[in-house]
This record gives C-alpha cells, structure tokens and sequence, in this order.
C-alpha cells in the first residue's frame, strides 16, 4: 500500500505555528478563491490525492486545470516537517507536467518574466502556462482557532502580498489554504548562529518592521504580546483547571516537591494562578514604567512577526540572472514565511523572540520542546545582530554616537520585553496541549472502548509529527519567566518554588523530573 511520504526535503518549510499569493490566474489585487470545503488529511493516500487534486481545480489555481481528475492517482504529496501548528505538504503534480521555470521564486523576484521584450516569444509562454508548478498545501491543526484568528491573519497575508512580502496565496477552503512553492531551504537551528546569516536575518526584521505601516486603530490596541496573553490566558485558565481535576482523579501519579501531579497548575506554572497572575501583574507595571508609558510604547509599534525561529526563514535558490544574485539584493534571498502570530509589537519584543527561539531544536528526535536555556546568545551575537539592524538602511553613519545609542537603547529593549515573551508562549503551550476525548457510551451508558468507524487509516499515520510535549514547554517558559523577572529586580510573590527558576545562557538543572 502506498504511504504518503513525511520528509525535510531541500526545499521548504516549517512551529507551529501553527501562516502569503503566484502561478495563479488571479492577480494580487483581485480577491484569493476562496470555497466552504473541509480537507481531512486523514483519508486513504489515493482518495486523499483526488480531494486535493479536485481541490485545485474548484479554487481556479492556474495550470493545475490542466490535470485531468483520472490522473490524480499520479500527483505526489509529502508532510514537510517543522510546522506545529499546522499540517504542511508540498504538491507535485505528475512528472509530465512539471515546471522547469521559475515557480520557485517568491514574487517580488519574477520581474524577469514580465520583460516586454520576452512578451513575443510565444514558444516561451505557451511552454509556461503547461507547465504545473508544485503547491504548498497548508491544514490548519485541530482547535487552532483558539490560538489564531484565521480571518486576521488572512487579512495580513494579502496585505503582505500587496507588498511583495512573501509566498502568494492562491486559494483559501474552510481550514486550509494553497501557497505558492518556494525552492528553498529552511535554516537549521545551526544556522541562525552563524554571524553573516544573523546578520542577514536582522536586516530583513528591519525592511519588515520598515514595510508594512501601521494603523491608528492598530497602534491604540497595544502590543500583540499582551493582547494575544489576555486572549490565550482565558483559555490556559479554563484548561489547567480540568486538567487539575483530572489529575486528582488519576491513581498513581507522584507527587514532586508538592508542586501536585503532572501536570498540575503548580507543576506548570511553578505556582498557583492566583500567584502566577499576581507576578504577571507587577512584571506588566514595571515594563509599562521602564518603556516609558504606553503612549511611547504604542508610538513605538512595527508590524512584527513574532515567530522568527529557524524553521520559518528561508533561504530561496535563485535562478541564473534573477536580481536577487545582485550583492545588494544577496540578503533577499533569505525569505520569512508563517505569519500567523504577525501583530503589532515593539522591535524589541520581535528581536527577543527570535534570540530566545535560539534555545530551542525542534527536530530533537526524543525531546523537541526542550529550551536549552545555555544556548541564547551572547552578549556579542546579540549586539551583532542590533547593530545590523539598526545601521540597515542607513544613508549615512556619520553620527556614530546616535547610533551607539539606538544600539545600547534596544538592547534593554529586548532584555526587558524578553519576559512578555515567555508568558506568551506558556499560554499558547497550555492551550495547544490536546485534551483526550471522553470515551464515548452507548445506550446503555457502557463506554466503548473500538469504533471501528473510526479507524485512522496507516497512510495518516505516517503523517503525524514528532510528539511534542506542550505542557512541558509551558512550564520551561514560566520557569524562564520567573528566572527573568530575579534578572530584573522584580519582587517574586510568595509561593513561587523558585528552585524551578530557569535563567538564560545558563544550563538548567530541572529540564527532566
């Protein structure tokens, strides 16, 4: 039986994270296809092929009509590693009909193919448009909706692409959508180290954090990081409540340093709720003071992406002559994509969650929601990649002092909104953990333990991705988030085991119980 492949191939992708419009017949200015159609990518591997296929045809997604239905058994889907949040699968239509051009460019580099010089040469076009490019298909996870609103984020993604910021999205159905393809390849954990790749990174934060003006209405609204925690905690709250009683009525689960069972409120957050949001509460005070007030935080909102860890920048292989070998357009070719946490926030906070997204690896075969606290950067790398970021762009450096002092300024800003960064994430840990479905009962009130109906099919469970405990990184955050707040000089409150305490760029002792 024919199993859908699961790789890291050379090209594309990724957290979750869990967010983009080319080879479409629509132009970025006109409205993305969009149907009411629900994908489940856990049919059998040829019905599968044939929903997608079928999928392409209803959403107009150019050149794929010309697959006929009957051949669908001939296309190729394979999972691409590294997304969380979602399911994410490159589409390769059957080898006759493969693209050979210049599918694999973001559209900002395309520039070459619309020369009216080339507009005459019929052979060229007609070649093209029977050529299929390969898709990316993206499915969002069970229950993202608390975590993403999928019409926010869609609204940023053609607003992105009015800008040529990213892939195109070339149609949209009830929980998923087709990207265009990107030929690339994702950094590796490894790779965001090096000095000319962080310093490349930092320049493409500044044109994003420079590109995409912001609204009144956005910038009244405050930093993403503190909406998205009121938005998340609500549910965090509501989840590690049944979680407390489930566990109070689960046998044989230790009891640790009476923090409770894991994994209690206690064991996650290190302390109750009530305590655990008396901290968040001063730590909110003291940055709302140490920024400046919220006048000078709102005035101070980019459009941020807030989830720049490696598996989210790519860097795109450029065919020969594109304008992105030109060395002042080399940066370019180092491309972000999944914007489905984009908001506005401070530079700061963007820059601090990239360098905390330093700590983690989340291909680690048996622990990928480990944070290895050891591995942040140094002081040198983080002033490396804030002074790229702050001379990027720049007519002249004749003010050096100026800008040693917007250096030094947004250094504390990263060191201070770092803790916000923490607290976020910890939520969205909490809420993303699956909760195990009541066994469901028959009439008779007996559960059932076999539903044969609901057999999950050998093809979707090749599918699945590397466990990831979500609680477990959860509590890894509100450790570092206390660690941080000691950092800070903020008063801890009472009933806080801070033998817990996690602190950047030391290793810490408590990552396994």
């Amino acid at each position: 039986m024919e199993t859908l492949t699961s790789e890291r191939p050379d090209v594309l992708l990724r957290r979750k994270s869990a967010g983009s419009q080319s080879g479409s017949d629509h132009e970025t200015t006109r409205a993305v296809p969009t149907i009411d159609y629900y994908m489940d990518n856990q049919l059998p591997v040829d019905q599968l092929k044939k929903e997608v296929l079928i999928l392409t045809h209803r959403l107009k997604i150019a050149r794929w009509r010309a697959i006929p239905i009957s051949e669908h058994s001939q296309i190729s889907i394979s999972r691409i590693s590294g997304a969380l949040t979602n399911a994410v699968y490159c589409v390769t239509p059957p080898s006759k009909y493969m693209h050979h051009g210049q599918d694999h460019l973001p559209h900002n580099a395309l520039d070459a193919q619309n020369r009216p010089e080339l507009s005459h040469r019929k052979s060229i076009s007609s070649m093209r448009i029977h050529r299929v490019p390969r898709l990316l298909l993206r499915i969002y996870g069970p229950n993202t909706s608390q975590i993403i609103d999928r019409s926010t984020e869609l609204a940023v993604l053609k607003r992105l692409s009015s800008r040529n910021i990213g892939p195109r999205i070339l149609g949209i159905f009830t929980n998923g959508r087709f990207e265009q393809f990107l030929k690339a390849q994702t950094l590796r954990k490894e790779d965001i180290r090096f000095p000319d790749v962080s310093k490349v990174i930092a320049k493409r934060m500044r044109e994003l954090h420079d590109g995409v003006d912001l609204t009144f209405d956005e910038r009244s609204l405050g930093p993403g990081v503190w909406r998205n925690f009121d938005k998340w905690s609500i549910d965090a709250k509501e989840k590690l409540d049944k979680l407390d009683v489930k566990m109070t009525q689960t046998q044989g689960l230790e009891d640790t340093a009476g923090l409770g069972p894991p994994w209690s409120t206690k064991r996650v957050l290190r302390t109750d709720w009530k305590t655990f949001m008396k901290g968040v509460k001063s730590y909110r005070e003291w940055l709302c003071k140490a920024a400046g007030g919220t006048d000078a935080i709102a005035k101070g909102l980019v459009f941020a992406h807030n989830d720049a860890q490696y598996g989210n920048l790519l860097r795109v292989e450029p065919a020969s002559g594109s304008p992105l070998l030109r060395p002042a357009n080399e940066h370019k070719t180092l491309v972000v994509i999944d914007f489905e946490y984009a908001s506005p926030n401070v530079p700061g906070c963007d820059i601090a969650n990239h360098f905390c997204e330093w700590m983690s690896d989340y291909h680690d075969p048996d622990r990928p929601q480990d944070i290895h606290s050891e591995k942040f950067p140094t002081e040198q790398d983080r002033l490396r990649f804030i002074e790229s970021y702050v001379t990027h762009g720049l007519d002249s450096y004749a003010d050096i002092d100026k800008i040693d002092r917007d250096i030094a300024a947004l250094n504390r800003d990263v060191a201070i909104w770092r803790p916000a960064i923490h607290l976020g994430w910890c939520m969205w840990g909490i809420i993303s953990q699956p909760v195990e479905p009541e066994p469901k009962q028959d009439s008779e009130g007996f559960a059932d333990e076999e539903d044969s109906a609901e057999e999950t099919h050998p093809e979707a469970q090749t599918l699945e991705a590397t466990e990831f405990d979500y609680l477990d990184y959860a509590s890894q955050k509100a450790s570092l988030f206390w660690g941080d707040m000691v950092n800070l000089g903020i008063p801890i409150p009472e009933g806080v085991d801070m033998d817990l305490a996690m602190y950047v760029g030391k290793k810490w002792k408590h990552a396994q119980y």
